[in-house]
């Protein structure tokens, strides 16, 4: 009973806290102090208490300019962090590409940004988004075009994919790695690294590959990232992302290959996977996006590892403007499964909690699709409160009665 009345505690103090402003989400807990770790389907706490990691999307580095895309609704770093604890998110997501280690401004800013989440008991997730300095082309900023975590040397023609030239080997990518998180290693305020966003199969040219050896298997790389990230940093989460194939259905990414072929690093307690979910409507995607077709799908290709109580999957990206019935209906359905709800979901009891996500993304962005979290007032928007909430960590699921 003694991890009730810490998390009763902690959500007094998140209360009182969200008191000071206006609309909060009473309800969402803080994520417990130190790092998190992998056991079974659940991350767990220091304590090994199963805990939920209930992100919100931050954009930045990958963008034109390299700088974080904070919501001019809130004054300030210190400001948007605040706003995103009392509306019950416990984490962020914030992209960087490699380009940001050369950019003092850019890694200062990310610094402060890291002390202010500190200082608001809200952790980070960082995720490498990209290779160069983004071009104007936004597709290229959302997946790199080549499809790899590099665009030079063997296994890649010399380029991003998008017409520039590559600078970043595959050597160079976990060196990079390896710099990055050593910045904050030992400050549990970062408690992982996704290690690559959306690797994409359907660029044929020299489309990732889940094992063999060669210069393009993302398997060897998250082995060897992860294990080179876990000897400067050995608290934090290494998070893998299965590989996206539109040609294939595979528009969350495939980790059907992990049943053969898992990632194993020198802490087995740190290996997360890593999936993103959205409706067809920001897609394009066919197939269906909702019902038993898509819990069936979601098993396929990732679900499993939680129904098999195999190692956890964090929905790395989640979300639309939800103004449509359509992605109503897909967020219904999504959040039924996260939460073990739906017919043919994984299930979770005995204080085990729902799946884990993020929500994409911050801001106030009108016109977009996804319009960003917040109304012009910087409240959630009332089209996706209904499910943000639902992805939150609450005490009704947090722990063993």
């Amino acid at each position: 009973m003694k991890h009730i009345r810490v998390i009763v505690f902690l959500s007094l103090i998140a209360m009182i806290r969200a008191a000071a402003f206006g609309q909060s989400v009473d309800e969402a807990l803080p994520l417990p102090a130190g790092y998190l770790s992998a056991r079974g389907s659940q991350i767990t706490g220091p304590d090994g208490t199963p805990v939920r990691i209930a992100c919100v999307g931050l954009n930045g580095m990958d963008v034109v300019g390299g700088r974080l895309q904070l919501s001019p609704l809130f004054k300030g770093i210190a400001a948007n962090v605040e706003a995103m604890r009392r509306l019950g998110f416990n984490c962020v997501r914030v992209d960087w590409i490699n380009k940001t280690l050369d950019d003092p401004v850019a890694m200062k800013q990310l610094d402060d940004f890291v002390t202010a989440c500190g200082k608001a008991g809200m952790k980070i997730i960082f995720d490498n988004h990209n290779n160069e300095a983004t071009s104007a082309d936004w597709e290229n900023a959302a997946q790199q075009k080549n499809g790899l975590w590099f665009d030079t040397g063997p296994g890649s023609d010399g380029t991003d994919g998008a017409g520039t030239k590559g600078t970043i080997s595959a050597a160079k990518f976990q060196t990079d790695w390896a710099t990055f998180a050593k910045r904050w290693a030992g400050n549990p305020t970062v408690i992982g690294f996704d290690i690559r966003n959306e690797p994409c199969a359907h660029y044929k040219k020299f489309p990732p590959v889940w094992g063999g050896d060669g210069p393009d298997d993302i398997h060897a790389m998250y082995q060897d990232v992860g294990n080179a990230i876990l000897k400067v940093d050995p608290g934090a989460l290494i998070i893998c992302e299965g590989i996206i194939n539109y040609e294939t259905g595979a528009y969350e990414g495939d980790l059907s290959p992990v049943r053969n072929l898992p990632v194993v690093l020198s802490n087995p307690a740190k290996v997360v996977y890593s999936v993103h979910e959205y409706p067809r409507e920001i897609g394009g995607y066919k197939g269906p996006d909702s019902g038993i077709g898509y819990v069936d799908r979601m098993n396929r290709m990732w679900g499993w590892l939680i129904k098999g109580d195999i190692a956890p999957v964090w929905i790395g990206e989640m979300g639309a403007s939800m103004k449509s019935s359509e992605s109503r209906t897909w967020g219904n359905t999504l959040l039924d499964y996260m939460n073990g709800e739906a017919g043919g979901s994984p299930t979770f009891a005995d204080g085990r909690q729902g799946i884990s996500g993020d929500w994409w993304l911050w801001g106030n962005l009108d016109g977009q699709n996804p319009d960003g979290c917040l109304d012009k007032s910087g409240n959630l928007r009332p089209e996706q409160m209904p499910f943000i909430k639902r992805m939150l960590y609450t005490l009704n699921k947090a722990s063993n009665e």
